[in-house]
Parts: C-alpha cells; sequence; structure tokens
C-alpha cells in the first residue's frame, strides 16, 4: 500500500505563517526520509487558518528541499487560471525536477464568492468550464498542439522529457465518471465528503467506467482521509480534538486555526453537539499503529484502494511528525 501526505499548511492558534510554512518544509523533508510516496498541498484563499494560496509555488520550494518524493498539488482549483499557464508552471517544475511533479486540478473554489470574483475577474461565472480545461490542460503539456488544434504551431515551453502526472480531485460521483472518461488517475476527498456510502459510490463508478487512455491503463485509486495515530489510542484520540474542533466549525461555515487539544472541546456540553463529533470521528482512522493498521486492512479490503492519502491536523508538530511516523509503520510491518 503506498502512503502520502496532504498538507494544508495549517496553522496553529498563535503562530505567523512564516512559521508555519516553515513547519511545512520540515514535515516533507522528514516524510520523504521515511519513505512517504507523495507530498501535496491544498489551495485556499481568503482565510487566515490555511496558508497554502498558492500550492505550485509551495509544491516547486518543497521540490528544491526534498530528495525522492513526488510533490504536488492537491490541488490547483483549474478554473481561476489558465490551463496554458498551469502546464507552463508544471513543465518547469518538471524539468527541475524530473519525474517528481504531479498536477491535482480540481473545480471547486477553494474559497468564496469574493476569492472567485478576485480570481476570475470578468470571467467569473456560473459555466462548468473544468472538463474542457483539464482537455486543455493535457494538450498545453505535450511539446506541440496537433496541426487541427484552433491554436496550432503554439508550443509549452520548457519542453521536457517527463510530464507530470495529472490527477482529477474529487468529492462526488460527477468528478469520478469525469476522471473515468479522460483516463486519468482519481483522488478521492473522503475527508470532505462525510456522507455514508459517497466513497464507496464515487470509487466504484469510477473504476466500473474506467476507460484506458494514453496516459493510463487501468484505473489508479487514491483516497485523502484524515489519519491520526498516537503511542496508544487514547493517545491518538485525546491529540484528534484539536481537529475534531476544526470539523465543528466548518460545518457552521466558519474556518477556524488549531487549538490545544486541551481546550478543543472543553465547550461542548450541547449532547448534539458530542453526538455530531462523534459521526464525524467515524470519518476519520483514529488510533495506535495496531488500531490503524487493522483499520486500514479493512478498509483496503472493502474497496479498490491503490494509496491511502494522509491529511494529519496535529496541534502539536512533534505528535504530528511522530504520527506519520507510527502510520509508516503500520503500513510497512
Amino acid at each position: 500500500m503506498k502512503i502520502s501526505v496532504l498538507d494544508q499548511t495549517q496553522l496553529l492558534e498563535g503562530i505567523s505563517a512564516e512559521e508555519g510554512f516553515a513547519q511545512s518544509v520540515e514535515l516533507a523533508k522528514y516524510v520523504d526520509m521515511l519513505g512517504y510516496h507523495r507530498y501535496w498541498l491544498s489551495e485556499h484563499h481568503s482565510t487566515d487558518a490555511l496558508a497554502g494560496s498558492s500550492p505550485e509555488i509551495l509544491a516547486s520550494h518543497l521540490l528544491a528541499k526534498t530528495e525522492n518524493i513526488k510533490v504536488g498539488t492537491g490541488g490547483v482549483m483549474l478554473p481561476h487560471y489558465s490551463a496554458y499557464k498551469v502546464a507552463e508552471n508544471f513543465k518547469v517544475m518538471g524539468a527541475l525536477a524530473p519525474g517528481r511533479v504531479d498536477i491535482g486540478v480540481g473545480r471547486a473554489p477553494g474559497g468564496h464568492h469574493l476569492s472567485n470574483i478576485a480570481l476570475q475577474g470578468e470571467r467569473a461565472r456560473n459555466v462548468d468550464i473544468f472538463p474542457g480545461q483539464i482537455d486543455q490542460l493535457l494538450e498545453y503539456l505535450q511539446d506541440r498542439l496537433p496541426d487541427t488544434h484552433r491554436l496550432r504551431g503554439l508550443e509549452t515551453t520548457p519542453v521536457i522529457e517527463k510530464k507530470p502526472d495529472v490527477w482529477i480531485l474529487g468529492t462526488s460521483n460527477s468528478s469520478a465518471l469525469l476522471a473515468a472518461e479522460k483516463g486519468l488517475p482519481y483522488a478521492f476527498a473522503q475527508f470532505i465528503n462525510y456522507q455514508p456510502g459517497g466513497m464507496e459510490q464515487a470509487v466504484m463508478l469510477y473504476v466500473d467506467n474506467f476507460k484506458p487512455s494514453k496516459y493510463l491503463d487501468e484505473p489508479q485509486v487514491l483516497v485523502t482521509m484524515k489519519i491520526i495515530v498516537g503511542d496508544t489510542d487514547e493517545e491518538a484520540e485525546k491529540i484528534a480534538e484539536s481537529a475534531l474542533r476544526f470539523n465543528y466549525y466548518l460545518h457552521r461555515g466558519r474556518l477556524t486555526r488549531l487549538v490545544d487539544p486541551e481546550i478543543a472541546l472543553s465547550y461542548v456540553l450541547n449532547p448534539s453537539d458530542k453526538r455530531e463529533i462523534e459521526a464525524v470521528k467515524e470519518t476519520y482512522i483514529i488510533g495506535s499503529k495496531e488500531t490503524v493498521a487493522q483499520k486500514i486492512k479493512e478498509l483496503t479490503n472493502k474497496f479498490p484502494i491503490d494509496e491511502l492519502m494522509a491529511i494529519t491536523p496535529i496541534y502539536d508538530f512533534e505528535k504530528r511528525k511522530r504520527s506519520f511516523e507510527l502510520l509508516k509503520e503500520s503500513v510497512s510491518d
């Protein structure tokens, strides 16, 4: 089982963005040493809680700071941008780190209506341009457009030997079917879609409808989940409370920074709120190395998952590093 990391550069209460990015650099170097497969960065705008507003810039920096791990975006919110410029950015990265670059693309805004207007200007609209942009991106990643193309003669530079791998990201049946139709690998964000059976339905739709392409012969499924591992089940449950508080407020339309788990849920006294938090915990993988290993085994026995990507919002940075260490051991033993 391949194991990877999604980093949202989620800021802790009381630290600066500079300190948050320094932690991302240290964590990427650490999981590279541990033997993780990928390190992806998310895109979010107009929030003080998540610092990663430009994942391609951070990805380029991390490629220079690591040696073996694949680095990419989870993802670039393609409707905000020119597919041509995205292709150029990632071809430059591909030239700097051949064979180590991923382009994960999604259609979600990564913000709200104001950031959409700021990013897209007069182009901001409700029409779904994402499927067509994927086709454009794939065309632009080639060194020369076909003679039948409306922009024939256009080159996307630099010309590189190893093109970045393109992934479609999603949380729904529509994204699964789109990835299947394009013959591209699919990354399902289970940490966003909490609906019972949502992951199973999307993954199976993708696998059952997959059309082989020049990019991929067989379906390739990556699932991203919140995974928190401690030295004991009790420790893992406790340090997960910072993330659970984040989810509690997210459901109420607020993005918040991570706070100390000792106080994270101290205000949750209402029985309905406690039930809500317990329901959210069902979408996490939480526990000791042994508990997590068993949960991952059950998951991969049930679903055709090729790779598991962990998002691990832990307040204490050393405990976050320890969680990734234990997670790697849980899938290696």
